[in-house]
């Protein structure tokens, strides 16, 4: 019990801190003075000055959007830490969320590499990759507010200690998840600068929340043991192995898989709600004297 208190002081003082107003200042003046930044790196690159070399000298006006957005989906899966212990449907939610932001970083990237001098029939290709993607997180944003319209939240456990008990548990995964995520940053930085080449690892960030969701599962157990719950639980799991296929397919591939995710998820909460109250009817009707 002290260690799940621990826990428990450790996540809060965090928590608190990231959603704090100086937290939020922070993160709007950071991603102002990247975009910024990137700019000043690129009107270099333009007029050749300071001789940068390597991977700054690579930078170009139109990457400045792409390398703001990367940063914003990093705050975004910092965000997504913190959501975790309030349900995993909250969980499943906030996944969706970046994965929209992961396709509309995919478009932006393709919009990066667009030459203006160049014809645009020579580079019609890159430019149906950018639709589908701006198109596949249009449709992901729109079917998200289904999902969310369609929640009904129950806890699985009715005793007080057991549900403190059960939280403490999820926001003790939440922090391991935390620190697999700075990890893996440092790791891409640590790439980058030795490479040359920046190459975010959310793919295997989502590989890490699939087994965040499994071991969630397997902790839910302890608490619960009603089928629609280990089902709800065990394809929510499901949902997010999808989401990473999505990251790991190609071009217009990568869309239609993450739209596939947001409408799984979608039945998922419809079918267990449905079965859920035609159980709840059955169950009264057994108890009603007659």
């Amino acid at each position: 019990m002290k260690l799940l208190t621990a826990i428990q002081r450790i996540y809060e003082a965090l928590q608190q801190f990231w959603e704090s107003p100086q937290t939020a200042r922070f993160m709007s003046v950071a991603l102002v003075a990247v975009f910024v930044g990137s700019l000043g790196v690129a009107c270099c690159n333009y007029l050749g000055l300071f001789g940068l070399r390597g991977l700054w000298a690579r930078v170009h006006f139109l990457q400045a959007v792409e390398i703001s957005f990367t940063l914003l989906l990093f705050f975004e899966m910092i965000s997504l830490v913190f959501v975790i212990p309030q349900s995993i449907a909250n969980s499943i939610g906030k996944q969706i969320e970046i994965l929209s932001l992961i396709l509309l970083r995919s478009s932006f990237k393709e919009f990066s590499h667009y030459n203006f001098v160049v014809p645009l029939q020579s580079q019609l290709e890159s430019v149906y990759k950018m639709i589908a993607d701006g198109v596949g997180a249009l449709f992901v944003f729109l079917l998200l507010s289904v999902y969310y319209g369609m929640q009904r939240h129950r806890s699985i456990t009715r005793e007080v200690g057991d549900k403190q008990q059960f939280v403490a548990l999820k926001q003790g995964i939440s922090l391991l998840v935390l620190l697999t995520l700075l990890l893996l940053s440092a790791y891409d930085l640590y790439h980058m600068f030795r490479s040359g080449v920046w190459v975010q690892s959310a793919d295997r960030f989502y590989l890490i929340l699939i087994f965040a969701d499994v071991l969630f599962m397997l902790v839910a157990f302890r608490y619960t043991l009603h089928y629609p719950d280990i089902f709800r639980y065990s394809a929510f799991v499901l949902v997010t192995v999808f989401i990473r296929f999505s990251l790991l397919a190609p071009a217009y591939y990568n869309a239609l898989l993450g739209l596939f995710s947001v409408v799984f998820a979608i039945a998922v909460v419809y079918f267990h709600t449905l079965f859920t109250d035609g159980r709840l009817r059955y169950i009264s009707k057994l108890n009603k004297p007659e």
